[in-house]
């Protein structure tokens, strides 16, 4: 009935929602369910979490309830185009297959923007990292740290960072902080003494 591309938090919220109500669900996650937010060290402003959890908690748990209302999910798997016969949308899969549905809700969210500077691609995963998971934060205790970037994600990467770290500084390519992330985040990275933002 239903096939729903991407499996971020809206992707995984709208397959709970159509599966509750007894609708055949199918959700296609190009990487793994929970998307970017899923990569998250902490994300406080999800509803129904008024503490704040984890991204991979997020993504568990939605994965989990998605799974329980009979959520189809291929990941990874990813839709490389769209068409329409008669009453049906019918969605091209990289593997070559297609499946067809009634109602097609596109999903797609965001993808970590990587760093392009040379030599970047052979230190990913041994000292650039895309994302801030508790184990990547732990192995730099006492160290300083570098994110670049200006986004919620690096914002949330930069506080639970300077929990380990000696010093963050924070690479923003832009003039102002604010312009593409949360206030309450901005806040707290401005009263965090180890962040340095640099324009």
């Amino acid at each position: 009935d239903v096939i729903i591309v991407g499996g971020g938090p809206a992707g995984l919220a709208s397959a709970v929602s159509a599966a509750a109500e007894g609708l055949r669900t199918l959700m296609v996650e190009r990487e793994a369910p929970g998307g970017q937010a899923g990569t998250s060290s902490h994300i406080e402003n999800y509803l129904g979490f008024p503490s704040g959890l984890s991204g991979n908690d997020l993504a568990r748990r939605a994965v989990a309830q998605a799974k329980r209302f009979g959520v189809e999910i291929l990941a990874p798997q990813e839709a490389v185009g769209v068409r329409i016969e008669g009453q049906y949308r019918i969605v091209r899969l990289a593997s070559g297959s297609e499946v067809s549905c009634h109602v097609l809700i596109v999903a797609v969210g965001l993808a970590y923007s990587r760093l392009q500077v040379p030599g970047a691609d052979a230190l990913t995963g041994a000292g650039i990292y895309y994302g801030a998971s508790r184990i990547d934060a732990s192995s730099c205790a006492a160290m300083p740290v570098i994110v670049v970037g200006a986004g919620n994600s690096a914002g949330q990467a930069a506080l639970h960072l300077a929990q380990y770290a000696s010093s963050i500084i924070m690479v923003v390519r832009g003039t102002s902080l604010e312009a593409r992330m949360s206030r309450y985040l901005t806040d707290r990275i401005r009263e965090t003494r180890q962040i340095e933002v640099k324009l």
